[in-house]
This record gives structure tokens, sequence and C-alpha cells, in this order.
């Protein structure tokens, strides 16, 4: 039932992650945050630790966990290609399994934790967009440490994390563009440079200039890039970078 205390709660858990998601220093940061609070907010349910599975391309890696066991009982299911992590995250649906050591769902996984792993497991999915997929995973030691009331808990939990999740992702990967871009530029930079130097050299054209320069790579089997920079750093030991500094202001 949706009442006004469960909306006013919702909002403000949001807004706690989203601070968290400005204070800390990067996604990496931010994503241990989340599933340390996750397991302290989930530990009075039998939760004992959290993790987040992000799978791309039927690959699956840990985000990050709350303790280093979570990483590994994730890392076995990986291995598998099979386990209640991947499927929350690949079906969209919440998975819950009282006892792995006997659950012959994923009975390849099930061999791998019998008698030495954890005995609950709750996964919701984190809901992401493109083709990316997530899950918020809760280990429990002993055996049928999930009630209902636990499991729908946890899917509050990962619906209120999915919002930050997905902007914690979008800033990664606006932030990996970003240097692909400036590496982008300073391999330009670096290219411009050395045309220039053959150009003063040999009394040519630009055009006959970028011949010589492909025709170096070609016989040298390196980059473009590399051919240009170690022309560039015969002339000048400082390698060209690409940088935009703003001026002080007076």
């Amino acid at each position: 039932m949706v009442t006004t205390e469960n909306i006013e709660t919702q909002t403000g858990t949001a807004r706690q992650l989203q601070e968290a998601l400005l204070a800390c220093e990067g996604l990496q940061a931010f994503l241990d945050q989340l599933t340390a609070a996750a397991a302290e907010r989930l530990a009075p349910r039998g939760v004992d630790y959290c993790s987040v599975t992000l799978e791309r391309r039927r690959r699956g890696i840990t985000l990050a966990a709350s303790d280093c066991e979570a990483s590994r009982w994730d890392e076995l299911q990986y291995a598998a290609d099979e386990g209640p992590c991947l499927e929350a995250a690949r079906t969209g649906s919440a998975v819950c399994s009282g006892d792995l050591w006997s659950d012959q769902r994923w009975s390849s996984f099930a061999a791998h934790v019998r008698d030495h792993g954890p005995r609950s497991l709750m996964a919701a999915p984190i809901p992401l967009q493109g083709e990316a997929k997530a899950a918020l995973n809760c280990y429990g030691i002993r055996r049928d440490a999930f009630a209902e009331p636990d499991r729908e808990e946890l899917r509050a939990v990962a619906s209120e994390a999915s919002g930050a999740v997905r902007i914690a992702l979008r800033l990664a990967a606006e932030s990996e563009l970003s240097s692909d871009l400036m590496a982008a530029l300073d391999s330009r930079t670096a290219i411009n440079l050395a045309l220039g130097i053959i150009m003063g050299q040999s009394r040519c054209t630009q055009r006959e200039a970028k011949e010589i320069l492909v025709q170096a790579s070609n016989h040298r089997n390196q980059k473009l890039r590399d051919v240009a920079l170690e022309i560039v750093s015969a002339h000048d030991p400082d390698l060209p970078t690409t940088g935009f500094e703003c001026p002080e202001l007076s």
C-alpha cells in the first residue's frame, strides 16, 4: 500500500543518494558507499553482505561490494554463467533463494558454495537504460534468512538506488568519452606539429608531408600518432598536449 509516509521516505532516500553521489569522489566511491549503506539498512532483515552486479554483453562484473566475500560469491556466478544475481539482472525480476546449497535452479553455482558459502540470497534488479543490466545482491549466512517483507524492503532499496546508479554510470561514460576526446585532440596536435617539422625539413607541401608520415608509420608498423610523437620529441623533449587553460582575470 502506497502511503504519504512511504512516498516521503522514498523521496528522502533518493535525495540522500543523490547528495552522496555529488559528495563522493568518483563512481567507485559512490557505489562502495551505496553497498555499505544497503548492507547496514538491511542487516536487521538477515542480510550479511551486499553487492552490485552489472552485466553488459553477457559479461558480469561486480561494481562494488560491502565485503570481499560478496565479490567472491558474485564471481562464482559469473564463472558459471548462472545464479540469482545474474537472473535478477537479466529478467528484471527479484529472485530469492532460502537455501543455495540445495537449490537446483543454479546447480553449477550451488556446487561451488555448498558447505562453505552463503545459504540465502536475495537479488533485485536495478533498472538501467540501454543494454546494461544491474542488480542489488544480498547474501545471508544462515538458511531461510529472508521472509517476504525482507524481499519487499530489498526491492524498495534497489528502486531507490536505481536513479542514482543511472546518473553515476552516465557520468562515468561521459568522463570516459571526454578522456577519449582529449586523447584524440592530443593525437591530432602531435600529427600537425610533426607535419610542420617535415615540411620545414623537406621543403615540401602539407600533402607530401602527410605521405611521408604515413609511409614511416607503415614501414615501422607503428601508429601514426606514435611516429609523430617521436618526430616532435626529437626536436622538443616536452611532448605536445592539448590544453584549454583559462587566463587569469585581472
